[in-house]
């Protein structure tokens, strides 16, 4: 893996979470705009990059191993002890926020609610590399591509039937198990393009794939933001649905990044790069410096929610609040102890 790849998939990190804090600006600052079509393009896009490249580099790295292997313990620090402490620190400071938020706030938000009081992610990613490790090795003991595939899927299916069919909905909302359900499978398709990557990186950059990759991402896209306008697209089939989007998106995104990353000395590449370096930590903190912007609603609303008024105000909003959470991450991270309870470094 060369420093350049690496370097592109920081840069893709960077802007997924960029677009994460632009959402939540939407979503959290804003308010009340949720019919703007940006506000639902990014719900659909940023969260699967994160799966995606979690899975391309966890490839390995739990293959073979146990629960209590190093590697695993590495991790349970850099997610779980954050979630649970961040998490906390985030339900006693809401209420002085100022902050309207569409999530459930308090305790029971944060364990009986799917998403976690925003911090739904470090949680899930955490059990669905614990999935990966208990069937890592089924997966090594074959070379074979299709017993690769089908264990994945029945591997994916047993996660759905815990969490829609043999679970109370309030043990599964517990565990987070219909957003393991949902983003297992791209996490899953990161493992395989690291186990083939050549093949995979080569492939991507083909005409053939890209173009069709696109096409099914923008028409994904639109099923999926606008779901109530097909009758056929009830909850569980968009569950399918996004499979699809989420894999021809990481296909898009990884073909269009990695052809402006040559560039070195681009300060956006260099910006981004370092971005999603510190992108755990800027998840972990920003809610924190997010502020009221309420009286932007009617001024968006007059504008028709348009894709550019809500780009820029966000992306200006975002700018703001990570380059804040930067500052204070980096006097967070002159304490070895704080850093790993607050942002998970170790």
């Amino acid at each position: 893996m060369t420093n350049s790849r690496l370097q592109y998939f920081d840069m893709i990190k960077g802007i997924a979470i960029f677009l994460v804090v632009m959402g939540h600006i939407l979503t959290m600052c804003i308010r009340d705009i949720d019919q703007a079509f940006l506000f639902k393009m990014i719900g659909e896009i940023h969260m699967p990059l994160f799966f995606f490249i979690s899975g391309f580099f966890t490839y390995k790295a739990a293959e073979n191993r146990s629960f209590l292997s190093p590697k695993i313990k590495r991790r349970f620090f850099q997610l779980i002890i954050p979630f649970f402490v961040v998490g906390t620190l985030w339900i006693f400071y809401f209420p002085h926020s100022g902050l309207q938020s569409p999530l459930k706030p308090g305790f029971n938000g944060f364990y009986f609610d799917i998403w976690k009081n925003g911090y739904w992610f470090t949680l899930c990613l955490f059990e669905i590399i614990l999935i990966y490790s208990a069937i890592s090795k089924l997966l090594a003991s074959t070379n074979s591509l299709f017993a690769h595939i089908s264990l994945s899927i029945m591997s994916w299916i047993i996660i759905g039937i815990f969490a829609f069919v043999i679970l109370p909905s309030d043990y599964a909302n517990l565990f987070g198990l219909p957003l393991v359900f949902q983003f297992y499978p791209i996490f899953i398709a990161g493992l395989f393009a690291r186990r083939y990557q050549n093949q995979f990186l080569n492939s991507i950059s083909s005409s053939k794939i890209y173009t069709p990759a696109l096409l099914l991402t923008i028409i994904v896209l639109y099923l999926t933001c606008y779901s109530w306008e097909f009758s056929w697209l009830n909850s569980m089939n968009l569950y399918f649905i996004r499979v699809i989007l989420h894999i021809t998106l990481a296909i898009v995104v990884i073909n269009i990044v990695n052809k402006y990353t040559q560039d070195t000395n681009n300060f956006a590449i260099k910006t981004f790069t370092y971005i999603g370096k510190e992108s755990l930590a800027i998840y972990l903190l920003h809610y924190f410096f997010l502020f009221p912007m309420t009286f932007l609603q009617e001024p968006l609303r007059a504008m028709n929610l348009n894709i550019v008024p809500t780009l820029i105000i966000s992306a200006i909003a975002a700018s703001a609040v990570i380059a804040i959470t930067l500052i204070v991450n980096y006097i967070i991270g002159r304490s070895k102890t704080l850093a790993l309870l607050l942002t998970g470094k170790i």
